[in-house]
């Protein structure tokens, strides 16, 4: 059976990128699409343009995806732009994932709300690194150092999630102060 096709927003995309995981993404997807929005965030940012650059040219499972229906996604803009916010790469990652029949990684709350509403599967950059861990692709020190980086940074997280996690990977909590202990 073929692993799964995903879309993914921006804020994953960064947070695995500061890991160097976007390679290992293709044991979990066969395809992975990168939405126009996205690609156009991530090209803003200096330091995940040419890293990008360098995954879509090495990597075929990685792949620009425009094909969706952008009237919807104009629409949902409206919507979202009544509460002061802009939030392009999310909308157009779960209206590309419910078009193809993908999964969306978007760690967003609202993100995650609109795949609910579109009846999408999804997940966030957690569970991505929880797969890896289950799969044997990263061990748990590596694992709970993966998680100290991100909080390190402010990535948003479900932090008490991830401490029962750690926990019962045998990985000590993460604590305020960062991790270290």
């Amino acid at each position: 059976m073929p692993s799964p096709t995903c879309t993914i927003d921006a804020s994953s995309v960064i947070a695995l990128d500061h890991l160097d995981l976007l390679p290992q993404l293709s044991f979990l997807f066969s395809r992975v699409l990168l939405p126009k929005a996205v690609r156009t965030e991530l090209f803003k940012r200096r330091s995940t343009k040419d890293r990008l650059r360098a995954v879509l040219d090495s990597y075929t499972f990685v792949e620009r995806c425009d094909d969706y229906d952008k009237g919807a996604v104009d629409i949902l803009l409206i919507e979202r732009a009544t509460q002061g916010v802009e939030d392009r790469g999310e909308v157009e990652a779960v209206v590309q994932a419910a078009k193809v029949g993908a999964m969306v990684v978007v760690d967003d709350p609202w993100g995650r709300e609109l795949a609910v509403r579109f009846d999408c599967d999804y997940h966030g950059t957690f569970w991505v690194l929880k797969r890896f861990f289950e799969l044997g692709l990263t061990p748990s020190a590596t694992t709970r150092n993966h998680f100290v980086q991100l909080f390190r940074r402010g990535t948003r997280m479900p932090w008490p999630a991830v401490n029962e996690f750690l926990v019962a990977i045998g990985e000590p909590p993460l604590t305020e102060t960062g991790g270290v202990l």
